[in-house]
């Protein structure tokens, strides 16, 4: 009896170890690598007509996991998502025109950045000009929840701040004139302003630049090697001229 005990308690403990390794096991030891965004953020990341993931992020994270010899996997989420989800393991890269902040900087490890942007207010279209933010005292503002925008907005006074998880549901709350104006980086802005869905019923306003404008990668703070990789893979594709090969495609801008 005491015998079959030892045996017990000793595989016992090699199934704990082994399942501690296991979990323990780097992103690139896995032939396939999760990665994460949020769907209504084009050009950066939407659904086409045929409902297929595309855009800049899609092609610029699928190139890296390519070149890392991977298969990538999507999560498509609600943009507040992502974070959490690669905290608690559920995803191992994000990939979702993600700004470097110092806030999210403690959380999570950033890239180097592909992406230097400003953001634009977009307005109905028949409605007043908005020049600057003294017009926006007594307006309501719609935003996607947990963005940069989103943080920038809720600091100024007197404006009502309406949030939503994905921006696509903000952008329509301006042109049903349930909102005064929506915030987002201007490239996503004149998207929106020029899709089939939304194209006559908004117009863009001014541009803010915002704190944390730089966009990048995110993988978890534990994964150093796996930053590493990502990052000579990057460097290497603005080298050859890719990644300004997406930023035409993507009609985006780097600086």
């Amino acid at each position: 009896m005491k015998k079959n005990s030892w045996v017990f308690v000793l595989l016992v403990t090699v199934v704990v170890l082994w399942g501690g390794f296991a979990q323990a096991a780097s992103v690139m030891e896995k032939d396939t690598i999760v990665v994460g965004t949020s769907g209504s953020y084009p050009p950066f990341e939407f659904h086409d007509k045929t409902g297929a993931l595309v855009g800049f992020d899609i092609d610029l994270a699928n190139e890296v996991g390519k070149r890392l010899g991977k298969k990538v996997e999507w999560v498509d989420m609600a943009f507040d998502g992502v974070i959490p989800s690669l905290l608690t393991g559920k995803i191992d890269m994000i990939a979702a025109a993600l700004s470097i902040t110092e806030e999210r900087s403690k959380k999570v490890a950033f890239s180097q950045p592909y992406m230097v942007s400003l953001s634009a207010f977009v307005l109905p279209t028949n409605s007043p000009d908005v020049n600057g933010m003294e017009d926006l005292k007594g307006k309501s503002v719609a935003v996607q929840l947990a963005t940069t925008q989103d943080v920038f907005i809720s600091e100024v006074a007197d404006v009502t701040v309406k949030r939503f998880p994905k921006l696509n549901d903000a952008v329509r709350e301006v042109a049903l004139k349930r909102a005064d104006a929506s915030l987002m980086d201007e490239t996503v802005a004149e998207t929106y302003i020029n899709s089939e869905e939304f194209k006559g019923q908004l117009k863009k306003s001014f541009t803010v630049e915002l704190k944390g404008a730089k966009q990048a990668l995110a993988v978890s703070q534990e994964e150093p090697l796996f930053l590493e990789a990502i990052n000579e893979v990057l460097t290497k594709l603005d080298e050859e001229g890719f990644i300004a090969e997406l930023h035409k495609k993507w009609n985006t801008k780097k600086e």
